[in-house]
């Protein structure tokens, strides 16, 4: 079944529920362990290789505040013999190469996982995608995703995580702006996948081949955390509607005439040497959404397709009617 949905009391029934479902849909578990304040899970599909790890007010690293949730970090390979953040070609702050500890880690994640919450998990493949949206708070909604784009090339990479915070400091303490996702004198949109709004990029990883060199490229505006940057839609998303792509996208839905939304996948670039940008691919199974017509969750045809709508935060709370729609398999 490529579509589940329960509950569960904490991050470790969510994480389980996800190890369930990933490997009935075909990932190989390659480790489950207790770690920590929660347990560790490796999983791989081909080549993506992804590293889970469940926690109770718990640090990443010193650099990073305590979260109650799930982190997700991306690797090329697995080594049963390292911890679940050092794995070979793990996400790397590129400031703490040389860090023997899990200061050098980056990771995204699910944050806020402890209090009973409705979980949705989804799998499609050719591309590959797993994605578990919880609802961490009457109304309010977490993502953690990863998976292969499709690519526009035969170059290699390609494999992506994605989360609804990332691990940074300013996640929850920004300019005293508190858990303001969306809220700011710019639009922050932190919350949705594949956001490059975002100041350092901490929530969204793509995997890249570019001029000959692989490495993890930051989703941001700025200052990527791996010293490689990738944007989306959203760049200089601030001011006029069509300041950027999705701003433009985000001015002209839904149609004022027949009330239809159209979607828009989530397009990745990647930094060249020269400073330019080169698209690279897009999410098959995973659209943006403005959610004007759509209750979270709710499910809607498109042809012979189903696809889930969730906000990207809280629908007219801090993530307005910004949202994401997921291809629905039952």
């Amino acid at each position: 079944m490529a579509y589940q949905t329960g509950t569960s009391a904490n991050a470790d029934q969510l994480l389980d529920a996800l190890r369930v479902f990933a490997v009935a849909n075909g990932w190989t578990q390659l480790r489950w362990a207790p770690d920590g304040t929660g347990q560790t899970l490796s999983l791989a599909k081909g080549g993506l290789y992804v590293h889970l790890r469940s926690a109770v007010n718990e640090r990443l690293s010193t650099r990073y505040n305590t979260i109650t949730g799930i982190w997700l970090i991306g690797s090329t390979g697995f080594d049963a013999g390292k911890p679940w953040w050092d794995q070979p070609g793990s996400i790397v702050n590129a400031s703490y190469v040389s860090n023997t500890t899990s200061y050098r880690a980056e990771a995204c994640g699910l944050f806020e996982v402890g209090t009973a919450n409705t979980y949705h998990l989804l799998s499609a493949a050719t591309p590959e995608l797993i994605m578990c949206v919880a609802e961490v708070s009457p109304g309010v909604y977490h993502h953690l995703a990863f998976g292969d784009l499709t690519k526009f090339g035969s170059y290699g990479g390609g494999a992506f995580v994605s989360g609804a915070f990332g691990p940074d400091a300013y996640t929850y303490t920004y300019s005293g702006f508190n858990d303001y996702v969306f809220g700011y004198d710019h639009d922050r949109h932190f919350g949705l996948p594949f956001n490059d709004y975002k100041y350092y990029g901490g929530a969204n990883f793509v995997l890249a081949e570019v001029d000959g060199a692989t490495d993890w490229h930051s989703v941001c505006k700025d200052w990527a955390l791996t010293g490689k940057r990738a944007k989306a839609l959203w760049e200089r998303g601030t001011g006029t509607p069509r300041d950027s792509l999705a701003r433009y996208w985000w001015g002209h839905v839904p149609n004022t005439l027949n009330g239809v939304t159209p979607m828009l996948p989530f397009y990745l670039f990647v930094a060249r040497p020269s400073g330019f940008f080169s698209p690279f691919g897009y999410t098959a199974h995973l659209r943006y959404l403005n959610i004007t017509h759509y209750a979270p969750a709710e499910d809607f045809a498109l042809g012979a397709e189903q696809w889930m709508a969730f906000p990207a935060h809280s629908k007219n709370g801090k993530s307005g009617l910004h949202g994401y729609a997921v291809r629905l398999i039952p």
